[in-house]
């Protein structure tokens, strides 16, 4: 498969060979429409290898020397003079190199040396020209290489972020729970090595297959509701088929793991809902949760680091393409996010 530097070299080649091609053109339908220089132009076919070198010696001078020392350092009086005495040097250079070789060419001499001015000039700007669409198009790739590490960095850090925390709150539930059942906290110790062996390993890709992330929360879920002990304290349903979606691994976790974390004692159960509905271009979650608004960490922490996190990563992997709605209402704090995969 061809690099992407190969790929551009091959189009700046391309771009080139259309230049002269069409110069080539141009020449040569300027000389058809005058009967006298087709005459000459009959008579003498190895001109034309002087012209091509005029040419080239205009184009590729400003190519390579004039356009990245003067145009791109800013120096725009200075090129401008450099452009039209080049012009006239190069000019009467070649009309006097045709009129020392030719003499058949001497009656169009002076006509060609102003001909000859205003197409150099014309041929230096098309090198100019050239050469600054080539600087742009690498500093445009260079930007975007450059953005694109940037995001990858950011995006790991954001993952990176969201790990730590789930394992933290894990691990002192099942601190909690050594003391209470050794059976329980075994239970939850392999279902946490069965989570982390996705989190560490499963998730290190871009995407992953929709029906293992909606597996990985539903064995989060049962991991979680250990800590309870009424049976419907937490409610999981799935609807639809997520067979043929992809999505960017461990995107639910935040929500989940907030609802957990802020939970308190509900009037009537669940205390914790969570709905995935799925349809063949998208998925929906629904998470709620019961909650206190006079706890000191309903409102301060609610909106902390976890919830942030997952906004940005939206943002930067599918922009234009998820609807994130977070309300507090009730007693019932809400996420409802709508994300669009295919």
């Amino acid at each position: 498969m061809p690099t992407l530097g190969s790929m551009q070299k091959l189009l700046y080649f391309i771009v080139h060979f259309l230049f002269w091609m069409a110069f080539g053109a141009f020449s040569w339908l300027s000389i058809r429409v005058s009967p006298g220089e087709q005459g000459f132009m009959s008579g003498h076919p190895e001109s034309a290898i002087l012209l091509g070198v005029w040419a080239m010696i205009n184009f590729y001078a400003f190519y390579f020397y004039f356009q990245p020392r003067l145009l791109d350092t800013r120096r725009y009086f200075g090129y401008l003079v450099a452009s039209v005495v080049f012009a006239l040097v190069l000019s009467l250079l070649f009309v006097g190199a045709f009129w020392g070789l030719y003499p058949a060419f001497r009656p169009f001499a002076r006509q060609k040396f102003f001909e000859g001015m205003g197409g150099s000039f014309l041929i230096c700007q098309c090198g100019s020209l050239l050469r600054g669409f080539i600087n742009w198009n690498q500093n445009l790739q260079h930007k975007t290489a450059l953005e694109n590490e940037s995001l990858r960095n950011e995006l790991a850090m954001l993952k990176a972020q969201l790990s730590p925390h789930f394992l933290f709150n894990t691990l002192n539930n099942i601190d909690t729970l050594i003391y209470r059942s050794q059976d329980e906290a075994s239970a939850m110790l392999i279902k946490l090595a069965a989570l982390l062996r996705y989190m560490l390993y499963e998730s290190e890709g871009k995407s992953v297959p929709l029906d293992k992330e909606i597996e990985y929360i539903r064995q989060l879920t049962e991991l979680q509701r250990m800590r309870f002990t009424e049976h419907n304290y937490v409610e999981l349903t799935v609807e639809g088929s997520p067979k043929g979606l992809s999505i960017a691994p461990l995107l639910f976790l935040p929500f989940v793991e907030n609802a957990f974390k802020f939970v308190s004692q509900p009037a009537s159960m669940p205390a914790i809902g969570i709905h995935l509905q799925m349809n063949e271009t998208g998925v929906r979650l629904q998470c709620r949760n019961y909650y206190q608004p006079q706890a000191p960490e309903a409102s301060e922490k609610r909106q902390g680091i976890g919830l942030a996190n997952a906004r940005r990563r939206l943002e930067l992997l599918y922009p234009n393409a998820f609807d994130l709605q977070i309300s507090q209402k009730e007693n019932i704090f809400t996420v409802d996010l709508s994300l669009q995969l295919a």
